[in-house]
């Protein structure tokens, strides 16, 4: 009944009708009884930029039902709003914006509600105002920090660069190292800090009196004018006659590939002597070309043959032989193995200290050992008497996922069997036969993958220092952010930034604890670039010498007066000659905080002494009741067997 009474009769029906066609014929969009949408535009001019907006104001139907009436109405609505939001958006443009706006553009927006196009203008012109900002910040990176022509900066020096191109065992590092020592003054750049040791021990062998530089040591020798240091510590203010700068196809390396490229675009020498392998020199030409300079390439080629030979298992071990897996764990099991059937063994592999690795490597140099055990720490340089290589597997942990060995990779290690004047050749194999066709190729055949590898760089604490400036901010985190996604355009096809992560993660780590933001922004770069193992207590530790250095000014390093106990003693040992290392790398570049490096380093060579002696008696020769009988080698396949050397590295 009560919706009768409400109901409207005929005439208002016919009223209500009349009325709509009246708001029709406005042009206006009917909505109900009670409200129409009455078309709005809006042109706004927010600096050089022209703002049209056009949708619909719902009005209350005016009275009377004409078009100033239902104009007057919108006005009233769209006015003020308006005027907000020009406010509004030259304050963002203002909060956004270094310098004003300059792009004359206009932009319309029209949707059915007006007020949803004004929204959508918002959002619009904020997001070109942020993309108009960072286009400028990108251009002003370019400008200032060269990046786009990273390399040309250094090529003020007037020199020369030569390619000593060959496999392992040609003799072309001692070629280099002996144009060196004839120089009269110079600088060898290696890959490990024990590479460094042996040529900096062979160049005063030879009457060049020169000195070491690695990250946590220096050994000055007094009126030395020659030098063998690890490539991260390349002195670029010092002038040399020769430069020497091995194992060249790291270049194409993601995390280390920077230092490369840093050394061979700005050493400061009238002859720089670069060492590789083929995929080097490749790498070393496109790099020359960006700075425009010519390379002269001298090949050397391998002194004594290296041939696959059958597969063997572990009970055809021969004095002489090394044994690769690809991970500590892997050396671990593999010396037990070896243990087993009567062998003495030396262990190398990255987790141990330089010293450690010296240890190892001059007990099977020799002879106190009968076996090398390793992991691909071997392939870089380092001079040993072996005989052959056996390869316990062709597959390594890079990080990421399990992955086979490049062929590179294993000409890289496989070259170290047999040393030229005491082998006659050098002898390769592996445990498992389905893996010798694959060492077959990449010995036998030296071809070079077509893809080009990009040219690494990595931002100096100047470029961070000028970054800082240019986008406002002074935590390194943030600006090694910046550069690893910003810096490089995308025409930038033969530069790509090295993988900076961890160095952001440490960076990260530090700057959010208490106080540390308080130290100079060079002395944060150098902590953010400590070689400390993010996966392990090392970061926490590092975070406290941090906080302390900016609260105290000093480090004492007291964590490292006490031994903690630990299931795996030898993995404790390593942990803390690794933190003992650490804070010699930073008693190096701040001596005046870390002030008890002369202690650490009596505390690293009494953990080294343990972590020897816990190696010894792992490689130690162990009697057993019993030969362990191996099945003989069947000549159908058998089924695919996990061998030690698997895991992660």
């Amino acid at each position: 009944m009560d919706d009768a009474v409400d109901a409207p009769g005929p005439s208002a029906k016919a009223e209500r009708a009349k009325q709509r066609r009246a708001v029709e014929k406005l042009g206006w969009k009917w909505i109900n009884r009670e409200s129409v949408a009455v078309p709005c535009e809006r042109e706004l001019l927010l600096g050089p930029r022209t703002l049209v907006v056009r949708g619909g104001v719902s009005i209350t139907i005016p009275e009377p039902l004409d078009e100033p009436t239902g104009r007057a109405a919108a006005d009233a609505i769209v006015d003020p709003t308006m005027d907000l939001f020009a406010h509004t958006m030259e304050h963002v443009a203002k909060k956004i914006l270094s310098q004003p706006d300059d792009v004359e553009r206009t932009h319309v927006f029209e949707r059915p509600s007006f007020f949803t196009a004004l929204e959508d203008a918002r959002r619009a012109l904020t997001q070109i105002y942020q993309t108009l900002e960072n286009r400028r910040l990108d251009d002003r990176v370019e400008a200032e920090l060269g990046l786009k022509f990273y390399l040309d900066g250094f090529t003020a020096d007037e020199r020369t660069v030569e390619y000593y191109v060959g496999p392992t065992n040609s003799g072309k590092t001692h070629a280099a190292i002996e144009a060196l020592a004839a120089a009269e003054s110079g600088v060898y750049l290696a890959p490990l800090r024990l590479l460094a040791l042996e040529v900096y021990e062979r160049l005063n062998e030879l009457g060049t009196p020169a000195s070491l530089v690695t990250g946590e040591e220096r050994i000055l020798t007094p009126d030395a004018r020659h030098a063998s240091a690890t490539v991260e510590m390349v002195d670029l203010s010092r002038r040399y006659d020769v430069a020497v700068i091995d194992e060249a196809q790291m270049l194409e390396d993601p995390q280390r590939g920077w230092a490369w490229t840093l050394a061979i675009a700005a050493v400061r020498a009238s002859r720089v002597i670069v060492c590789g392998s083929d995929e080097g020199l490749r790498a070393t030409q496109r790099l020359v070309r960006r700075f425009g300079t010519s390379l002269a390439v001298r090949r050397f080629e391998r002194k004594n043959p290296l041939r696959v030979v059958p597969p063997v298992s572990l009970s055809d071990l021969r004095r002489g032989d090394a044994l690769v897996g690809f991970s500590r764990n892997a050396v671990v099991e593999l010396q037990g193995e070896v243990g087993r059937r009567g062998f003495t063994s030396a262990a190398i592999y990255g987790s141990l200290s330089p010293l450690v690795r010296r240890r190892e490597a001059e007990r099977f140099r020799t002879g106190a050992a009968d076996v090398l055990v390793a992991t691909d720490a071997i392939g870089l340089g380092l001079n040993l008497p072996i005989r052959r290589i056996i390869f316990a597997t062709l597959e390594k942990y890079d990080g990421i996922s399990e992955r086979v060995l490049t062929p590179q990779e294993i000409r890289q290690i496989a070259g170290r069997a047999g040393r030229f004047g005491l082998h006659e050749e050098g002898l390769v194999t592996a445990l498992e036969r389905h893996h010798l066709g694959l060492l077959k190729r990449s010995i036998e055949r030296s071809d070079i993958s077509s893809v080009e590898g990009p040219i690494w760089i990595s931002p100096t604490d100047e470029h961070l220092r000028r970054l800082s400036a240019i986008i406002g901010t002074a935590r390194v985190g943030r600006l090694l952010q910046f550069f690893q996604e910003r810096v490089l355009r995308e025409g930038d096809v033969d530069l790509r930034i090295a993988d900076l992560s961890e160095t952001i993660e440490v960076a990260n780590t530090l700057e959010f604890t208490e106080g540390f933001l308080d130290l100079p922004l060079e002395v944060r770069c150098t902590y953010s670039r400590a070689p400390v193992n993010t996966r392990g207590p090392g970061l926490a530790i590092l975070a406290q010498w941090g906080v302390q250095h900016a609260s105290d000014g000093v480090v004492d390093g007291s964590e490292l007066m006490f031994e903690g106990g630990a299931r795996d003693r030898l993995l404790a040992y390593e942990d803390r000659s690794r933190l003992a290392t650490l804070y010699l790398w930073l008693a190096q570049r701040f001596p005046e905080a870390y002030r008890n490096a002369a202690e650490i380093a009596q505390i690293r060579d009494s953990i080294d002494d343990d972590i020897h002696a816990a190696l010894l008696a792992r490689g130690a020769r162990k009697k057993t009741a019993k030969k362990f009988a191996e099945p003989a080698r069947r000549a159908k396949p058998r089924p695919r067997k996990t061998p030690p050397g698997r895991g992660r590295r």
